[in-house]
């Protein structure tokens, strides 16, 4: 857990537990970054489990620095991520929870608007914040447009992208989806469990900054690996909305969208316009987003 000397605001009344993991299973370049985002938040109820395979004495090195503030545990050799992130949560006693990878980073006191909007709102079960970017140096840029999230307008496909490690989730709402990643699907299998929290609850909107993804070598957005990710989040979609009674707007998006996809010339045109439309459009299923009034976290409908 997190300690630092001084007076801490947080501490005043009572936050809820988070379990932040960080899978350290690849390149060890960007963890240390990772690592320094989350123990320097100074929030007082924290549990930071990293995972690894024991396969890099430099992550050994890394991971010794900050075993004072983290929870250390390992796994076999070759374990998928999804498997890893499972064996970890198991363990975990957060009443919140979330994962970063490692290059991913929370803004300062990104924590503390973790908490104290689930503090502040018990009714909500998952939260996503304002998705935002590092550059591979870690450099501040690409703050990027606050998404309203439906159900039906995610099974849809216009945007498969809900931006993980911006986004906590009660454990209530973990246990209900199944207490854990399908391993099947690989890195999609985020894509999934979000689907599965869908069936049980809203995803409720954050106007704040509380992480960013950095794009590097290995990423699947920069490997071209995407196209994959993304033909296996459309078979996930396709059979959870076939199974929805209904919602016949939403699987004509779909099969529309799959012919576009046959047609370069308008491939570019529906991506940028009625697939954004999709999501920037605003609808009866649009729920409030939460904003920050005085400090104090509230619920704002769209004026």
């Amino acid at each position: 857990m997190t300690s630092q000397p001084g007076a801490n605001p947080l501490t005043a009344s009572r936050f809820p537990r988070i379990t932040m993991v960080t899978p350290a299973l690849s390149s060890d370049l960007w963890l240390e970054a990772t690592l320094r985002s989350v123990v320097y938040q100074d929030y007082p109820h924290l549990e930071y489990i990293v995972i690894e395979d024991g396969a890099s004495a430099e992550r050994r090195r890394i991971l010794e620095k900050y075993q004072s503030q983290l929870s250390w545990q390992t796994c076999p050799p070759g374990t998928e991520l999804c498997a890893a992130l499972n064996m970890a949560f198991l363990k975990s006693s957060g009443e919140i929870l979330g994962w970063l990878e490692p290059g991913e980073m929370l803004h300062t006191n990104g924590l503390a608007v973790i908490g104290g909007v689930f503090r502040a709102l018990p009714d909500v079960q998952w939260i996503t914040g304002r998705p935002f970017n590092f550059t591979p140096s870690g450099m501040p840029t690409g703050i990027k447009h606050l998404e309203r999230w439906s159900r039906i307008r995610f099974l849809a496909g216009g945007n498969k992208y809900i931006h993980r490690e911006t986004t906590f989730w009660r454990r209530g709402l973990w246990e209900r989806a199944g207490g854990g990643l399908a391993t099947e699907y690989g890195v999609a299998g985020e894509f999934d469990l979000f689907m599965r929290f869908f069936r049980h609850a809203r995803l409720y909107s954050v106007d704040a900054l509380i992480g960013g993804y950095r794009t590097h070598p290995g990423n699947h957005s920069a490997t071209g690996t995407h196209r994959q990710y993304n033909q296996i989040c459309d078979e996930i979609a396709d059979r959870e909305l076939s199974g929805v009674s209904g919602a016949y707007g939403a699987k004509l998006f779909r099969r529309l969208t799959r012919i576009v996809e046959q047609i370069p010339r308008m491939r570019r045109w529906w991506h940028k316009t009625a697939l954004q439309s999709l999501y920037r459009c605003p609808g009866w299923d649009w729920h409030p987003r939460i904003v920050s009034r005085r400090d104090k976290w509230v619920l704002e409908s769209e004026k």
